[in-house]
């Protein structure tokens, strides 16, 4: 059964009905009465969130979500197979992401666990290994579907593809969202029932929060604050800079030193500039397992960050409002920089500088000459082309022309400085 409703977010309700030969039919849509139990948000191109909409029993051993609230007026085995990750067009990502299953076939099993909250369900699988996506395809997409519920809904996070790491790391973040322990569905044996459900997570772009669509009109800035609120210091910042007597701004390098890629090879002549100029200078490499509490403190204490393009460039969430934020910009990144980071940095009040290299400082210039599409015209050689683009991404490093990047330097400093007066 496919039916619109024309509200606010203008959703998409569609179940899919199982016939006793395995046949996947829609039931007659003449039935008066009929009720949509099992509903989909399914009309926009970033994901589907589909929802049970009364009495969910879970069996965790089966992955399944039983609507128990189904009635006689409800299609008979409506069944509904779904990857929970906003990704929904990306066939590499879900393939990472356990399948769930929703149906309003009676379930075989009693309660055994009862909460009194609704569960939202959703995977930490896919690229949430990757700093940027733990963002852009979990915690951000999270407080937008807990904003896009009723006025201080209570939930009950249920996660699938559990990662011990992921859930120790984001403990303090997580634990705003719910008051409840997480139920990690890889490890149940027993079966949970919640008054409803909404399986999978709701987004709004590269980390973006669109104010039209969320009912509290949210934006990036309130997620900004609730970082702040989260991880803010409650003394004083790690650095050692502010108003005091002599004083410099501190910038924080973010160094890419994975062997995939996007790696300063020059990296202390770069440094030497930065000291020079007048920064003090800290090299910060991103781990896994690093405290973010730490991190945050580290980067909101700065008045500047500095990184290459790449996932790293994420930590501009942790910065103040009118942070420094440079971004290293190799060839053929242009589209992504400019829509990964550029956009939300500036949606945050934060001095976003790009430096572009040139040709001569890319690590291409030694393989490809100087006519090849690879270096003369990147869009036209990639062309949507996912694997081509990995020619820029993987095996690209850049040695930064040192004169004309203090000439930035020294422009990023100005601004790092006037920010550094004002704020401390």
């Amino acid at each position: 059964m496919i039916a619109c409703i024309q509200n606010r977010h203008a959703l998409c309700f569609t179940v899919t009905v199982n016939t006793a030969r395995g046949d996947k039919r829609a039931p007659s849509t003449s039935r008066s009465g009929v009720k949509n139990v099992i509903t989909c948000d399914c009309s926009h191109g970033y994901y589907d969130v589909w929802s049970i909409n009364g009495p969910t029993l879970l069996d965790p051993i089966t992955s399944t979500f039983f609507a128990i609230g189904a009635t006689n007026s409800t299609p008979l085995d409506s069944t509904v197979k779904f990857h929970p990750y906003p990704r929904k067009t990306d066939k590499n990502a879900k393939s990472k992401v356990n399948e769930l299953t929703l149906t309003s076939a009676p379930p075989k099993s009693s309660c055994g666990i009862r909460h009194s909250s609704p569960a939202i369900v959703f995977s930490t699988g896919g690229y949430t290994g990757n700093f940027y996506h733990q963002f852009n395809d979990g915690l951000l997409p999270l407080y937008i579907t807990i904003n896009s519920l009723t006025l201080d809904q209570d939930v009950i996070l249920v996660v699938t593809n559990w990662s011990d790491w992921w859930a120790k790391k984001y403990a303090d973040l997580l634990h705003q969202f719910t008051r409840h322990p997480i139920v990690n569905m890889d490890n149940q044996t027993r079966t949970h029932c919640f008054p409803s459900a909404i399986v999978g997570l709701m987004t709004h772009g590269p980390l973006v929060v669109d104010p039209r669509l969320l009912p509290r009109n949210k934006t990036l800035l309130d997620f900004h604050a609730l970082l702040q609120n989260t991880y803010g210091p409650r003394g004083n910042y790690l650095s050692t800079s502010g108003k005091s007597k002599g004083a410099r701004p501190q910038l924080v390098l973010v160094n890419r030193k994975n062997g995939v890629g996007r790696e300063i090879l020059n990296l202390k002549e770069v440094l030497k500039a930065i000291k020079e100029v007048g920064f003090k200078a800290i090299v910060f490499e991103p781990k896994r397992n690093a405290s973010v509490r730490e991190t945050y403190r580290l980067l909101h204490g700065s008045h500047a960050m500095l990184a290459v393009h790449g996932a790293a460039m994420t930590h501009l969430l942790f910065l103040r409002v009118g942070t420094v934020v440079g971004e290293i910009v190799p060839i053929g990144t242009d589209w992504p920089a400019k829509t990964f980071y550029e956009k939300p940095a500036r949606v945050l009040g934060l001095e976003y500088m790009k430096y572009k290299i040139e040709v001569n400082e890319s690590s291409l210039a030694e393989k490809y000459r100087v006519n090849d599409l690879v270096l003369k015209n990147p869009s036209a050689f990639v062309n949507g082309n996912y694997t081509k683009a990995m020619v820029y991404m993987k095996t690209q490093n850049v040695k930064l022309d040192i004169v004309r990047f203090r000439a930035y330097l020294k422009e990023a400093f100005v601004k790092a400085q006037r920010f550094m007066d004002k704020e401390g």
